[in-house]
């Protein structure tokens, strides 16, 4: 499996598309972060706020990259080839998952390090709990990933794979968008409790809660946000390897 990791991250990190976002990354938190580009209504709240507030692009990039790529090995063969050659299908689904988790983390650096020099220009210094909260939404994004990487895998068709990995940044977002609203209604009733976890579990959820955009009773804490990306991280290494053993490949 580690050889068949090595491949994978190897392969992306060449990949046109994800040098790409990570110089993106860097320079885009830099302009943000810095002042040198407005970025209305966030700004008001200084530099870390709009730290925090663009890593959301991640998301997004990762949300249609993880596909495109796992789908990209199946076309071309190279799964399959793995496969004849005597690797199993377990061993080669977890290298993949953990393959795009390290790439998100490499580009997770880029926008730290856009978010820091910005920070620093703006006259702003980056305080623990801004530290703490970038690895929470990280994180978050992990599982993201993790999930879409892990269902690319099973899906196999490039379209398919695609289509779901839009749809679940669609769901993501819009979740994020109504979600506030739905919990301010059930503030004071015993369901608030179980609708905020099903709020934070979604990583864009997360992200939303963590700035100063949104109400503080939708935050759990970071300890329990930490224990739902992990819970969701779980899942997604479940669902690449449960029963792979026994799909064909064709």
């Amino acid at each position: 499996m580690l050889n068949i990791y090595k491949a994978n991250l190897h392969k992306l990190i060449k990949n046109i598309y994800f040098i790409g976002g990570c110089i993106i990354a860097l320079a885009v938190t830099y302009a943000f972060t810095s002042g040198i580009v407005n970025f209305p209504p966030v700004s008001k709240y200084g530099p870390e706020t709009v730290f925090l507030f663009v890593s959301a692009a991640m998301v997004f990039f990762f949300a249609i990259f993880t596909p495109m790529f796992v789908c990209a090995e199946y076309t071309d063969g190279v799964i399959r080839n793995r496969i004849l050659a005597g690797h199993t299908q377990k061993n080669d689904s977890l290298a993949m998952i953990l393959a795009m988790i390290s790439a998100l983390l490499i580009m997770s650096l880029f926008y730290i390090a856009g978010g820091i020099i910005g920070c620093i220009s703006a006259g702003s210094q980056i305080s623990g709990k801004t530290i703490l909260l970038v690895f929470v939404d990280i994180l978050a994004y992990c599982g993201f990933t993790a999930l879409i990487a892990a269902t690319s895998y099973r899906i196999k068709n490039y379209i398919g794979a695609f289509v779901f990995g839009f749809m679940l940044f669609v769901m993501a977002y819009n979740c994020v968008m109504f979600g506030n609203a739905i919990l301010m209604v059930f503030a004071d009733s015993s369901a608030f409790k179980p609708l905020a976890c099903l709020y934070n579990v979604n990583a864009l959820g997360q992200w939303f809660s963590n700035t100063p955009l949104v109400d503080d009773f939708v935050n759990p804490g970071a300890a329990a946000q930490i224990l739902m990306s992990v819970a969701v991280l779980v899942l997604s290494f479940f669902i690449g390897i449960a029963g792979i053993e026994k799909r064909d490949l064709k």
